[in-house]
């Protein structure tokens, strides 16, 4: 199955524009057809590993969840609807799985500092809310504007807003703008996540 990815991304740069995936292709990928399904993973690989990066965050992390999805789309093709909308298929796919991913990541993380000695205790439900705003922030810094999504990253990542502004060929003043913006969007969602849960 490695071998089989390994070949299928080496094409992905090697391949011809394809406008679209037709219900024909589709209709053959839910019979079993090996070229119906090459030809779905050339088409939105790369597209489901730059979703993913965006909640994930490292490229390792987007490929081998893409490589994942893609195999369970091989496994379970006979669950393909060729009359249904085969983007919001893969991509709700993508998303659930990308937050499941992180889920188990943030829980793991919250084991680790459970087990290390500590002068503050937290609870289960101290714990929880604490994932949910986490997942809550990926999800609104996800539906940010490009620009914006990759200034609030990249200041995650610890660069200051001129060596964000060198990063992105843009000014200084456009960097402060868009991280005011971002942290406008953030504190706007996490009021309403408040004000739900009270």
């Amino acid at each position: 199955m490695l071998f089989l990815f390994c070949t299928l991304i080496r094409k992905i740069y090697l391949r011809l524009f394809m406008e679209k995936i037709d219900r024909t292709i589709l209709s053959a990928l839910q019979q079993g057809s090996h070229p119906a399904f090459e030809k779905v993973f050339i088409f939105y690989y790369k597209k489901i590993k730059t979703f993913l990066l965006g909640y994930l965050k490292t490229i390792a992390d987007a490929e081998e969840l893409a490589e994942e999805i893609f195999v369970e789309l091989w496994q379970n093709h006979s669950t393909v609807n060729p009359e249904k909308s085969f983007d919001s298929y893969l991509y709700t796919i993508a998303k659930n799985k990308a937050l499941n991913s992180l889920k188990r990541k943030y829980a793991t993380k919250t084991i680790i500092e459970m087990q290390a000695p500590s002068a503050f205790s937290h609870s289960p439900e101290d714990e929880y809310i604490a994932l949910e705003k986490a997942l809550l922030i990926d999800m609104i810094v996800e539906k940010m504007p490009t620009q914006r999504k990759k200034v609030y990253q990249l200041r995650q990542q610890g660069l200051d807003n001129e060596e964000i502004a060198r990063e992105l060929e843009t000014t200084k003043r456009n960097v402060e703008s868009q991280v005011s913006f971002a942290l406008k969007e953030i504190r706007k969602g996490l009021k309403q996540y408040i004000i739900f849960f009270i």
